[in-house]
């Protein structure tokens, strides 16, 4: 909180009146620019319980908290609070005066409301769901949250054309039978707090608080609900101030669009001052000027550059190659310094993952669970049951394992069994026990069924028909055969989990073919307990959503293939995928490793120093590719060595715009 603020920074602390938009870039000291507003708004006579600020999830909520109370060296602060807990307040005040009908809240870690979407999914099904994991009932709830966030109700939802498409038309019965449930139980989730909320603004807000001055932050992920609410918290007399970046919207998926940062808010609260945070603390020239190179290709205008402060050490980028990526873990985990390894999908952590087992490297997941992890895709389960019957014959390497009967159900759900729910409890009941014997369990399964019966004769056939010393990669070809993979994520209701598992088997042949192991190496490799996860030098893994509003020294960026990163270069798919990539890049301090797969291509792009997106369909992603990876360390080390003015006038219109800004920075 002691550090000098720059001058963009002094002029958002000394806005007076009126709404603001603030767009900061990735690490642009935003927190510390708005606890500084803060504390000159009280200093110059504002009532704190006259200023509100919004955040948008408790941890953010108590971090910002915990250092307005330092700045301000008193425990007494503004109201500093998440949309929901606002939400809730209202809606209580809402119950008091008979606005809203007094309904129970379930948050979102009940379990009665995990067995609510589990029944709706169910019966709102015109046909028998069979097996439901846990993913299909994460997705019918991030279905759920959409249709929150865009305010739709059940009468409304089949008439979407996005919630109701070909893609989500299997939830839309079930979206209904869920909102029938909760009127039948009389229940207020998370979500329909901020429903609920609106509607009591709506209707009155005489025992409401009247807020001077309004703060809200990470704007850029606001839904079409958070937007309304925050038009109805607003007086006629309030000063609004929205924060946030266009290009890091990325949760489009649940309801968030560019759309309210980047033109809505401005038409809704007029007279609307732009303010700008374009200096990062995070990380050097050689980052800043590869974010802005990508970032620059998409539509919303560009008119002011990401540009390092002095004061930020430099940071180093690399380009690696997929079969290098154990060299550059192992080389990365000798430093104290924090690192994280991130992916677009979960099916990429897993392969780096298993590199990471194979290299006994530390690591764990950011959320402290391994809800990503290995044992819990369902690709796995069918490979370690399969080479376990290749091998043995039996479930022998799985006995004692703490996740035995998660790896068996996935074998039983993913291997073409076809069960139903009941028939397939009843097999993992039987096989979940000590030395259960696999073979009359199937049989009974197979019994009178003769697609079953024959799916039973193929793995019989695979049965033991290779050793513990066989080539991993030489069992896997022989369970391909038998067509032990075939059925993988047939039964999904969503095209993106079966693409993800799909991809997960692909890069398991991959990672075979190219390491060589053995089948007990494999297995001991993915059942084995895994490196000590709790050393300060473990590496962190993460979804590049997941990653959001972190940071790490080092970063490695993994998968970045273009069927991967994919869609149409001049697409809105591809505008939120650019998005996410730039989000991926700058959650790097001092090291950024983009892995990506063998591409002659991008090797010509990199070795003329080239920066265009490729007009034919590249193996790498084409963001690799309009990074101008090459031309950006150039000028990077023309900035360090102070020969940038020599070398202004060789650069392209990018890099000079870059040096232009830079020169005119105050600091």
């Amino acid at each position: 909180m002691k550090k000098s603020l720059t001058w963009e920074q002094k002029r958002v602390v000394a806005h007076e009146r009126g709404h603001a938009l603030v767009k900061a870039v990735p690490g642009s000291g935003k927190t510390t620019t708005l606890i500084k507003r803060i504390e000159r708004l009280i200093k110059s006579g504002v009532d704190r319980r006259e200023i509100l600020v919004l955040m948008f999830n408790k941890e953010a909520q108590e971090s910002f908290s915990a250092k307005l109370k330092i700045a301000l060296k008193s425990e007494l602060i503004p109201q500093v609070s998440t949309f929901h807990a606002y939400a809730m307040k209202v809606a209580s005040y809402g119950d008091s005066r008979k606005i809203l009908s007094g309904k129970k809240v379930w948050w979102p870690d009940d379990q009665r409301l995990y067995d609510l979407k589990v029944r709706a999914f169910q019966e709102g099904s015109e046909s028998e769901p069979g097996y439901m994991s846990s993913e299909d009932i994460r997705d019918f709830g991030t279905y759920i949250d959409n249709c929150r966030a865009r305010g739709i109700t059940a009468s409304d939802v089949a008439l979407d054309p996005v919630l109701s498409n070909d893609a989500n038309k299997h939830y839309v019965g079930r979206y209904i039978r869920y909102c029938e449930l909760l009127d039948e139980y009389g229940i207020r989730t998370l979500e329909c707090l901020l429903i609920d909320a609106c509607k009591v603004m709506r209707k009155s807000t005489k025992g409401l608080s009247r807020f001077q001055h309004i703060i809200v932050d990470e704007y850029q992920d606001v839904n079409n609900v958070q937007h309304t609410m925050l038009r109805l918290i607003a007086r006629q007399n309030s000063s609004v101030m929205a924060v946030g970046d266009v290009n890091q919207c990325i949760y489009q998926w649940r309801g968030s669009c560019p759309d309210f940062i980047a033109g809505l808010f401005e038409r809704d609260f007029h007279n609307t001052t732009t303010f700008h945070l374009s200096c990062t603390f995070r990380f050097g020239h050689e980052l800043s000027l590869i974010a802005n190179s990508v970032i620059r290709r998409n539509p919303s205008k560009l008119t002011k550059l990401c540009i390092s402060h002095p004061s930020t050490p430099k940071t180093e980028t690399q380009i690696d190659q997929d079969g290098d990526l154990p060299t550059v873990l192992a080389n990365l985990s000798g430093s104290s310094r924090t690192k994280a390894i991130l992916s677009r999908t979960r099916a990429g952590l897993a392969e780096a993952e298993l590199i990471l087992r194979l290299s006994q490297l530390p690591y764990r997941y950011i959320d402290g669970k391994d809800s990503s992890g290995l044992h819990n895709r369902n690709e796995v389960g069918v490979l370690v049951v399969g080479m376990a019957i290749a091998v043995y014959g039996n479930l022998s390497p799985l006995e004692g394992h703490p996740r035995k009967r998660d790896l068996l159900r996935s074998f039983l759900w993913e291997s073409g069994f076809k069960l139903e729910k009941k028939a397939l409890n009843n097999a993992l009941s039987e096989l979940s026990k000590n030395n259960a014997d696999l073979w009359p369990v199937l049989s009974e399964l197979a019994k009178g069924n003769l697609p079953r019966t024959a799916r039973l004769e193929k793995i019989k056939a695979a049965s033991n028909k290779v050793s513990e010393d066989t080539p991993a990669h030489v069992a896997f070809s022989r369970l391909e055969l038998i067509g032990l993979f075939d059925a993988l994520g047939s039964t999904d209701l969503s095209q993106v989990k079966t693409n993800d598992k799909q991809r997960g088997l692909l890069k398991f042949k991959g990672f075979l073919e190219q390491y060589k192991i053995s089948v007990r190496q494999f297995l001991d490799l993915v059942l084995q307990s895994r490196p000590n996860s709790e050393k300060s030098e473990a590496f962190e893994l993460a979804t590049i959503h997941k990653s959001k509003g972190l940071e790490w020294d080092d970063v490695v960026l993994v998968d970045l293939c273009e069927s991967e990163f994919s869609g149409d270069p001049n697409s809105s798919e591809s505008e939120e995928e650019r998005r996410l990539f730039y989000v991926g890049i700058t959650r790097s301090k001092r090291r950024l490793r983009l892995v990506v797969p063998p591409d002659e291509r991008l090797e010509r792009w990199i070795n003329n120093g080239w920066d265009s997106t490729p007009k034919f369909t590249p193996i790498a992603s084409h963001f690799v590719y309009e990074s101008g990876w090459t031309s950006c360390q150039a000028t990077s080390k023309a900035i360090y060595s102070g020969a940038n003015r020599d070398k202004a006038a060789r650069l392209n219109g990018f890099h000079r715009w870059y040096l232009a800004s830079l020169s005119k920075l105050r600091v």
